[in-house]
């Protein structure tokens, strides 16, 4: 039985329903889970709804652009370790971001969903969806300890999925080729039976977290090789695909390196000759030339991609290439024209025929209303001062 407060002492009361509206009801359905039903939704789709086959989205780096890219609407976000070897550190893509990062880097994308869930809640009422994380783990960073050590890492973090690649680690380069002062640089590959070991770690973590991670075998085998082995092919990546799919990985990625439909629909033949539900993604990778090939036009689309298979379409700098263009853009415009170049900016916002972008609102975006409220719900919270 509740006592009656001795007089000139203050009791208080918790304003729960106030704090309520506040915050976005959690998720209840686990990452993974969600994930891998979306992809087996749209890869079914191919065949009875092909406008619907795929899921598409881009890399993330940051919490703004995690948050962005929830606004949006997007059912998932990748989490691109381009981006984030660029973004965090200035460095190439060539695998020398300490391992850590990117467990660092889900939790951020993470609070990013979360902040633009419980803004949009106190704004609106509206319950964003919850997009799933997948993310690049690499090579692994080392054998199958160092791989399944920071699986397990990635998964307490809130992953929903995980992708590992077949390059050599102290090799590793970019996913397409690049030249090194007009040296083509070759794709340097582990043995097919080393790639497999380190899926069989992703695998264990993923058991002995009891989670359910969707795990995505990417292989670059379409332009690299073993050292001492003549260079692949679409068909030598078909082979290590195949030895990956009887594993039981959710989907295969091949890496290719141009934007014609030919190397991708044989991949996708040889290995639905063997596995005909093996869910296939494509990178959609700015590294690739799609602004020549619509211009010639033989642009592919991404349902036709889909129909092939390629359930998941993710571009991994998408957002890096455009922020890149953005900011350089304006920022050179205010080095050299100072307050003009803003009022231009502001101009620009205002005018935007697809509405004004939602980073205008700076303050509103961050939440800034919600926190304020928090701030003021916890102050003027009810009380009885016994005796008065």
């Amino acid at each position: 039985m509740r006592q009656a407060p001795q007089a000139g002492r203050r009791t208080w009361t918790y304003p729960e329903a106030e704090f309520a509206r506040m915050y976005a009801p959690p998720e209840t359905v686990h990452p993974a889970a969600k994930l891998r039903t979306l992809l087996r939704t749209r890869f079914a789709a191919r065949r009875s709804d092909p406008a619907r086959c795929f899921l598409h989205t881009a890399g993330a780096y940051d919490a703004m652009t995690a948050a962005l890219l929830t606004d949006l609407g997007f059912e998932a976000i990748y989490a691109s370790g381009w981006q984030l070897a660029v973004a965090h550190s200035m460095y190439p893509d060539i695998g020398i971001y300490p391992s850590h990062q990117m467990v660092d880097l889900v939790r951020e994308l993470g609070r990013g969903i979360e902040g633009a869930r419980d803004r949009s809640f106190y704004d609106s009422g509206e319950v964003r969806n919850v997009p799933p994380i997948f993310a690049d783990i690499e090579a692994g960073f080392g054998g199958p300890a160092q791989t399944f050590a920071l699986t397990r890492e990635i998964i307490r973090a809130g992953v929903a999925g995980v992708h590992l690649e077949d390059q050599d680690p102290a090799e590793r380069t970019c996913g397409h080729i690049v030249a090194h002062h007009g040296v083509k640089r070759e794709k340097v590959l582990v043995p097919t039976s080393k790639w497999i070991e380190k899926l069989i770690a992703v695998k264990a973590a993923a058991q002995a977290a009891a989670s359910p991670l969707v795990v995505i075998a990417r292989t670059d085998a379409v332009d690299g090789a073993v050292p001492g082995e003549s260079c692949g092919g679409v068909e030598a990546a078909v082979d290590r695909a195949l030895e990956a799919a009887s594993l039981g990985v959710d989907v295969i990625w091949p890496e290719f390196n141009g934007t014609d439909v030919e190397a991708p629909a044989r991949f996708a033949e040889g290995v639905h000759k063997h596995y005909p539900d093996q869910m296939l993604g494509f990178n959609l990778s700015p590294s690739l030339h799609w602004g020549k090939a619509k211009r010639e036009g033989r642009l592919p689309t991404n349902r036709q991609l889909g129909q092939l298979g390629y359930a998941l379409q993710f571009s991994t700098l998408l957002a890096f290439r455009t922020a890149g263009m953005a900011l350089e853009t304006w920022l050179t415009g205010f080095q050299k024209r100072g307050i003009d170049a803003l009022a231009d900016l502001q101009l620009v916002e205002t005018a935007s025929l697809d509405g004004e972008p939602r980073t205008r609102m700076h303050q509103r975006f961050a939440g800034t209303d919600r926190w304020l409220s928090i701030e003021r719900t916890s102050k003027e919270t009810p009380l009885e001062r016994a005796g008065v």
